[in-house]
């Protein structure tokens, strides 16, 4: 933790290069020289990514035709009351958190307008920690249909947690690029198919779709020092 005269900075980024891992079914980044020192006598790189990379925002556009892209979002937006809340103690593969948790576990008021961070400690998964791919993209935590329902309602301004995607797994395309995991986790629950448990026209994307659609903002991939914030009980500003 540090910062400038007057505040306190917490990075919550993870750090990002080439060989950062991405979603399952994006292409991975590449960078590579365009000019070297031992043979043009300067550097200049070359960088292929995906929006999905890293620590990111998820702008409206991605959800919403007419939703803002990142240009368009003023700074203001990005900065502003932010409540952390600890869910670490409900975290295991495949779980979900929903509205009652989350409102159980608030360490202070969220209001209409606010920035809410949950923390999952499931960071501990990614590539900077004890990195488990497969169980950080894949068996991660995410919210309930409730849960996002209620973010809409309330109106918040972003949410975030140390996840890969403010979204449970299998309400993403993941249960079909992996039929096994999909399997597994329907079992978890007491049923035989992930169709059963989770129907994919109830399920699929709803928190993006919702969310995007209203002109709220999703923070994915949020790493760094965040477990300096996990116990924090006021409201950042």
């Amino acid at each position: 933790m540090g910062g400038f005269p007057g505040y306190n900075m917490v990075d919550l980024s993870q750090n990002w290069n080439c060989l950062t891992p991405t979603w399952p079914y994006f292409p991975s980044s590449k960078q590579w020289n365009f000019h070297s020192h031992h043979k043009d006598g300067m550097q200049s790189i070359i960088i292929e990514t995906n929006m999905h990379s890293g620590t990111h925002i998820d702008a409206p556009l991605h959800f919403s035709s007419f939703g803002d892209d990142i240009a368009k979002i003023p700074l203001e937006r990005l900065v502003g009351p932010t409540v952390v809340v600890n869910l670490e103690h409900l975290s295991s593969d495949y779980s979900f958190f929903t509205k009652q948790d989350v409102l159980a576990a608030l360490p202070c008021s969220l209001e209409k307008g606010d920035n809410l961070i949950v923390y999952t400690g499931w960071h501990k998964y990614n590539w900077e920690n004890e990195r488990d791919d497969e169980r950080y993209f894949c068996k991660c935590p995410g919210p309930s249909l409730d849960l996002t329902d209620w973010l809409v309602e309330l109106g918040v301004n972003w949410v975030g947690g140390d996840l890969p995607s403010f979204e449970h797994p299998m309400a993403l395309a993941i249960r079909g690029y992996r039929p096994d995991l999909a399997k597994e986790c329907a079992r978890k629950y007491g049923f035989e198919n992930i169709e059963d448990f989770m129907p994919e026209e109830e399920w699929m994307l709803k928190c993006h779709r919702r969310m995007m659609k209203t002109g709220q903002m999703h923070v994915d991939n949020i790493g760094g020092d965040i477990r300096l914030m996990k116990n924090f009980k006021q409201k950042f500003t």
